[in-house]
């Protein structure tokens, strides 16, 4: 489990290249008094970009593996904070090197997180990998605990650079751990799947189907939430970090139970109590915002998430080899990306028309879909091999 934590580790640095922006961006847009449209439009950028990033990054990390593609996506994040650190960079008029710069955050998060994803199992027996998955999404969570307050209180400060240059500080310490001893899976296995289908490098598997149409269901809201949740939070006084720290504090207090949960019984009971948790913290959302209300509202998604993502990310790992695991993972986060994308720039066009709490409550109407998807996909609703193992003869 060394390599395990050094790698979660170097994933929770890795990660404010995204999450370090993901509140400060659409705040420092609404204060320089973006309309809500043109905030979608700029904050969906990272994760409609994200969508090829992942796609591509899979390939490449079936082939040349996953460290240095991990490599490849912190540098995309140091890019990101360079072109908003350009002299004379105004949220209020600059719109392209805006655009640029969440363009290189997406496909930073296109490739760090498949890319670590995929490492991940191959460092521990199958018997672990559950709490070995749930150990690295709960360093990413981590991230969306202290960036997003941390970075509210730079921007407050210092600005839009200062943010810049805390974000450039952990990225290059990511950097620093990665490079400086090498990961050493252990030795590849092939299983009996046998051999995925590929086109252009990239493999795929109709037994992925089911999870990443789950992943995408749940995670509209999130789009929604994040392009339009922290302006309106901030006109009502309301701490919107705070939030978004619930949610990621949340998330990672329930990484680690969930992990060893899904080691041991049917993945479909979690997905179905992660629906419902996080069904009722989106219709928190609708209320108007408080801060209590938004760190309950967060505490909700953030429980909810980690029992929906981590039997789905342990699906995907068994249902795929050493082989073909980054692409797999790659579209995981290419799912992730598409549902936050569809969240935020889809609904630009709607928002002015159907308003905030309409677009929420479609997209509980998702979570809802979500749930009966998990319901018809019989491999969620098995008993888990590794239960027998665990326990031995």
């Amino acid at each position: 489990m060394r390599c395990v934590l050094r790698l979660s580790l170097a994933l929770f640095l890795v990660q404010a290249g995204f999450h370090g922006f993901t509140a400060s961006v659409p705040l420092a847009l609404a204060r320089a008094g973006r309309p809500d449209g043109e905030i979608g439009v700029i904050v969906g950028m990272a994760p409609l970009i994200q969508i090829p990033a992942a796609l591509v990054a899979g390939a490449l990390v079936d082939r040349f593996g996953g460290v240095r593609l991990f490599i490849v996506g912190g540098l995309a994040y140091l890019g990101s904070t360079f072109v908003l650190l350009i002299p004379g960079l105004d949220p209020a008029t600059s719109t392209v090197p805006l655009i640029g710069a969440r363009l290189l955050q997406g496909i930073g998060f296109g490739m760090t997180l498949p890319a670590t994803l995929s490492v991940i199992p191959r460092l521990v027996p199958a018997p672990r990998r559950g709490v070995a998955l749930a150990t690295a999404g709960a360093s990413h969570n981590l991230t969306l605990v202290i960036l997003p307050p941390l970075s509210i209180v730079v921007l407050d400060r210092f600005g839009l650079e200062g943010v810049c240059v805390l974000v450039a500080s952990f990225v290059v310490l990511s950097l620093l751990v990665v490079l400086a001893r090498p990961v050493r899976p252990l030795p590849a296995t092939s299983g009996d799947l046998g051999e995925a289908r590929r086109k252009f490098g990239f493999a795929y598997r109709r037994t992925w189907m089911a999870p990443l149409a789950i992943v995408t269901l749940f995670v509209l809201h999130w789009g929604v939430i994040t392009a339009y949740l922290p302006q309106r939070a901030d006109a009502a006084g309301a701490d919107i970090g705070l939030f978004f720290a619930a949610d990621g504090l949340f998330v990672l207090l329930t990484r680690i139970p969930a992990g060893w949960l899904s080691d041991r019984v049917p993945g479909v009971w979690q997905v179905l109590a992660g629906i419902v948790l996080t069904a009722l913290g989106v219709l928190l959302v609708l209320l108007p915002p408080t801060t209590p209300l938004l760190i309950a509202a967060g505490a909700l998604t953030g429980i909810g998430a980690a029992l929906i993502v981590v039997p789905l990310m342990l699906a995907l790992s068994e249902r795929s080899s050493d082989a073909d695991r980054g692409s797999a993972f790659a579209l995981f986060s290419a799912s992730f990306a598409a549902a936050i994308a569809l969240g935020s720039i889809g609904t630009a066009p709607l928002i002015d028309g159907l308003g905030f709490e309409l677009l929420l409550i479609a997209s509980v109407a998702a979570l809802v879909v979500a749930a009966f998807v998990a319901l018809a996909d019989n491999g969620l609703g098995a008993r888990p091999v590794r239960s027998a193992i665990l326990r031995g003869p």
